[in-house]
């Protein structure tokens, strides 16, 4: 018996640290130098393009008007100080912990510019796209914990991707989340628990429009999304400035299909916003 008890129990204990060594090392700082890294080294091949054209340009634009030439430097100055002021307000924030973003409720012009420019350069370079993204999940929930002091918290929206529900359930849980049986097939149950014990909204969306829709509709104080990393990317950004806390899905089954999440990892999210 005691063989049988070591066999059974064995697993068990391999899972367990296995779920741990995975949550240390999504909240390890490390995993946000990938997106920071890429977007100041993004900043600087913008600066030197900038350099150059003002290089080329200066003689012809000299001859013209000296006026004008102190316009436009002066334009590109500004366009690489903006970002450039941006760029560090956001990695002492997402490093230090301390809320440094300015001006708050406000679309972040450094994101919108440099997140593209930082995508094309680690695809050049080798980086997996997947990882430049779970980065960007990373920094954007550290500047969401930075800023607690400032987030209410009191409307908590939590949004489940369609891939959630096992694929042979005949559920419709796009138009209620309440039409889930609850039969433990898979974490759409459970959540759904979750959102009964915080008081939580819960809905469940297969794509960013819908997703979209129920922010607008919804008005929350706070978002706790779970998604794949693509998805995530782009619906930071289309919720901002509405605080959101981004859990990554597992996906054991391949993308869009029969996917899972750690609860404790959404739980904690919850926490966050519910004790505000």
């Amino acid at each position: 018996m005691a063989d049988q008890q070591t066999i059974i129990t064995a697993p068990r204990i391999l899972q367990r640290s296995d779920a741990s060594t995975k949550e240390s090392a999504w909240r390890s700082w490390w995993s946000m130098a990938t997106f920071l890294g890429s977007c100041w080294i993004s900043l600087f091949i913008l600066a030197a393009i900038e350099g150059i054209t003002f290089y080329l340009i200066e003689p012809r634009i000299l001859h013209i008007s000296p006026i004008l030439l102190k316009c436009i430097g002066a334009g590109m100055l500004l366009f690489f100080l903006v970002p450039f002021g941006g760029l560090t307000l956001i990695t002492l924030t997402a490093i230090f912990g301390i809320d440094l973003l300015y001006p708050h409720g406000r679309t972040s012009i450094t994101v919108r510019m440099l997140f593209p420019i930082a995508a094309t350069l680690a695809q050049l370079i080798g980086i997996d796209r997947n990882r430049l993204r779970t980065s960007f999940v990373k920094v954007n929930n550290a500047l969401t914990i930075a800023q607690q002091k400032r987030i209410k918290g009191d409307r908590v929206l939590v949004l489940l991707p369609h891939c959630l529900q096992i694929d042979i359930c005949n559920r419709k849980l796009t138009n209620d989340v309440n039409n889930c049986v609850r039969c433990g097939r898979c974490k759409v149950g459970k959540l759904v628990e979750l959102g009964q014990k915080y008081g939580l909204h819960i809905e469940v969306v297969n794509g960013g429009t819908l997703a979209r829709r129920r922010v607008a509709t919804f008005r929350p104080s706070g978002i706790v999304a779970v998604a794949c990393e693509r998805d995530l990317t782009f619906g930071i950004q289309d919720a901002h400035p509405v605080p959101v806390y981004g859990v990554i899905n597992d996906r054991p089954n391949g993308p869009c299909v029969n996917t899972c999440v750690d609860m404790e990892m959404v739980e904690d999210a919850v926490k966050f916003f519910q004790k505000k």
